[in-house]
């Protein structure tokens, strides 16, 4: 590629422009500056000394103000701290008849006791009790009142959520923070959980044979119902300790277990065989009229199972009326289905809770359920009403009746005991482990 004749000598003309530019500018500005700097400054400003008509209408207006009234009293609120006729009369009042002095010490202790009033309120339910219950220098002539205090927790059993407290009267200040009370929605809803909440018996009565001599037909009664909660325990213990599949092996197994390994040889060897005979033939190159009665046949197929298709849409739309009748039982089923539900619910809402405590109990689980207390008939047949003892225990039937009326939790077998951290095994005791023997 030839190099350019004449670069340098125009890049050298552009440098002389733009130099030359440079000066002139420079020139025309140091001209402009000595032509400002000759002037006197009672040519070049200004002084204004014509007021503002709107800025001197409010500022007489603010001196208006405050030569009419010495406090703030008069200038505009706003809307959230806007001072009313009324407080306003009444402070023009106090500062009339009270020296500033005590004006402010007025306002100083009214301050301090809205203040409070709200940490008072902010503290509502987290105040501790600021005296001993059990302090025996306490004043025993104090006069007390009897209150109710709702105990916030959820009623069980008929039970109401109350406690009734004995309180001096000295606690009853307002200023002594009380028990929150609880919104409506929540009584709305302990309302409702009480309407609908089932029966329950307190305490039940004691069996036949337990700890009174019984009528002969109630006592055997009894006894058969003592007898089938030991049979359902042991029919339970039966099919727990029963080895799986009855304790003998299926013929299939048993098939597997006592086929011989010789057998297994030959059987390998006989396929070995068949499958070394086997000669694949070759696929052999079809003609053109073959492949034209292949595309023929593949084209029929194709024209039936449309047909079939278009057949079967058709046969749908006839069977509308069959299948909105099949709809109607299954629908006529399931109404007859809930309706069966709702009743048994019902019944076993009928059933009041804490009765026939140790006979649920063994229908739900058979083998921890605890037997039924009854005495025998020889045991009540000779003797007197004195001589019978009494059966069962009566902290065991409370606590089974609490159970059975969900006031209380009965313990969980079943569950996985949970070790929390590092399961160590057991050390023995050695050269420095002796802290560690018992």
């Amino acid at each position: 590629m030839a190099k350019r004749k004449g670069g340098s000598a125009q890049r050298a003309r552009k440098r002389i422009n733009a130099g030359a530019k440079d000066l002139t500018d420079q020139t025309i500005q140091n001209q402009e500056e000595s032509k400002f700097e000759a002037k006197a400054d009672d040519e070049l400003f200004v002084i204004d000394t014509k007021p503002d008509a709107a800025a001197a209408a409010l500022l007489a207006k603010r001196k208006k103000t405050s030569v009419g009234a010495p406090t703030t009293l008069n200038v505009k609120q706003g809307k959230r701290n806007r001072i009313s006729v009324k407080d306003e009369r009444q402070i023009k009042k106090m500062m009339s008849t009270h020296s500033k002095e005590k004006v402010i010490s007025i306002a100083v202790a009214n301050e301090e006791r809205t203040k409070q009033a709200k940490r008072a309120r902010r503290t509502a339910g987290t105040a501790k009790a600021s005296f001993d219950l059990w302090d025996d220098s306490a004043p025993l002539n104090e006069e007390k009142k009897t209150v109710v205090v709702v105990s916030g927790v959820q009623s069980r059993a008929g039970t109401a959520p109350v406690q009734f407290q004995s309180i001096s009267k000295s606690l009853l200040r307002k200023d002594i923070q009380q028990p929150a009370k609880l919104s409506n929605k929540s009584l709305k809803a302990r309302v409702q959980y009480k309407k609908n909440a089932q029966s329950s018996v307190k305490v039940e009565p004691a069996q036949p044979g337990q700890s009174y001599r019984p009528d002969e037909e109630q006592h055997q009664d009894v006894i058969g119902e003592a007898l089938s909660i030991e049979l359902r325990r042991q029919e339970a213990l039966e099919y727990k300790n029963a080895p799986i599949g009855g304790g003998k092996l299926l013929d299939e197994t048993l098939a597997l277990i006592v086929h011989s390994s010789d057998e297994d040889s030959s059987d390998d060897e006989d396929e070995d065989a068949e499958m070394t005979n086997i000669r694949h033939k070759r696929k052999e190159k079809l003609t053109r009229a073959q492949r034209n009665k292949q595309k023929r046949h593949k084209a029929r197929l194709f024209e039936l199972s449309e047909r079939r298709r278009k057949k079967k849409l058709l046969h749908q739309f006839d069977e509308s009326k069959k299948a909105s009748k099949e709809v109607r039982k299954v629908e006529a089923a399931k109404i007859a289905r809930r309706e069966e539900i709702n009743t048994l619910k019902a019944e076993k809402m009928a059933k009041p809770l804490g009765t026939n405590v140790i006979g649920k109990l063994s229908e739900r689980d058979p083998i921890n359920a605890p037997s039924l207390p009854v005495a025998l008939t020889d045991e009540l047949k000779d003797g007197s009403l004195r001589t019978v003892k009494p059966k069962g225990s009566l902290l065991t039937d409370r606590m089974e009746s609490m159970i059975s009326r969900k006031m209380a939790n009965r313990k969980a077998d079943h569950k996985k005991k949970v070790v929390h951290g590092k399961k160590r095994k057991n050390m023995k005791g050695g050269k420095g482990r002796e802290y560690l023997l018992a």
